[in-house]
């Protein structure tokens, strides 16, 4: 009996291990764009102020908690499109049953980086 339970706790730990370090990359977004394709081949488009937070997985997108995949396997269908601008992420595109949602990821500079800063001082005496 010991052994089998030693066994599902070692499952569990594992399984709860895998779920911990899959984690990924997060961002946040600022701004959002609703693009609705109407029956008569128009688009109506509806630009919205919301934030939120997104965490980029190896194969999924989890925006505010909703998971969309952007690299399918098999049959799996693309729920998602990650839009990049000189190598940074700069939007996510959700498609839609009725059209497409853009969530524009905001650029966060990082602190650690030096500014390129010259400066020239004159001294005189």
């Amino acid at each position: 009996m010991r052994t089998v339970l030693l066994m599902i706790a070692a499952a569990l730990a594992i399984a709860l291990y895998r779920m911990i370090s899959k984690g990924g990359k997060s961002y946040s977004y600022a701004g959002t764009q609703t693009i609705a394709y109407l029956d008569d081949g128009s688009e109506h488009v509806v630009n919205g102020n919301e934030a939120g937070s997104v965490i980029i997985t190896n194969k999924t997108v989890i925006l505010d908690g909703a998971e969309y995949c952007y690299k399918p396997m098999g049959n799996e269908l693309q729920q998602a499109a990650l839009e990049y601008d000189n190598a940074d992420l700069s939007s996510i595109r959700v498609f839609l049953s009725h059209g497409e949602k853009l969530f524009f990821i905001k650029k966060v500079h990082s602190v650690n980086k030096k500014p390129n800063v010259t400066a020239s001082v004159t001294l005189s005496y």
